[in-house]
């Protein structure tokens, strides 16, 4: 008896997401013909003095609506930093880094219209937040 490994015939990608303030929501989406497997990714947030909390929030929609809530930083308070990775596994350790959130996802598929949106709750112009994802790429 032999096993066969198949692979989906797809590419990764990285998808950055550059200096974005604060206030501003970031969907990325892979586009008519096209799926992505998100496999990782990790956003750091830079508050400025404002006294708020805010919260990196990951989320998918459909394109219209958010349809799956996938997780949130604790409070990340004003003058101060915070990040979340995500990861394909299921372990989770907060304590590797101060102020560093990771949690666990098996890959998640979005396709067409769907997005995978990164937002800051609370979140105000003087902020910034920065990172990547990754993603496999396959056509449809």
């Amino acid at each position: 008896m032999s096993l066969v490994f198949t692979f989906p015939g797809g590419k990764k990608v990285i998808k950055t997401i550059a200096a974005t303030a604060g206030n501003v929501v970031t969907n990325l989406s892979p586009g008519a013909g096209k799926r992505w497997l998100i496999l990782r990714g990790y956003i750091t947030l830079t508050c400025d003095a404002t006294v708020a909390d805010r919260y990196i929030f990951i989320e998918v929609t459909n394109g219209t609506v958010v349809t799956d809530h996938y997780h949130r930083t604790d409070a990340i308070t004003g003058s101060t930093t915070g990040s979340l990775g995500f990861h394909e596994t299921l372990f989770l350790d907060a304590a590797i880094k101060v102020d560093t959130y990771y949690f666990g996802i098996r890959p998640i598929l979005i396709e067409g219209a769907d997005q995978l949106r990164m937002r800051i709750a609370n979140g105000v112009a003087g902020d910034s937040y920065e990172g990547f994802v990754t993603v496999l790429e396959l056509s449809v």
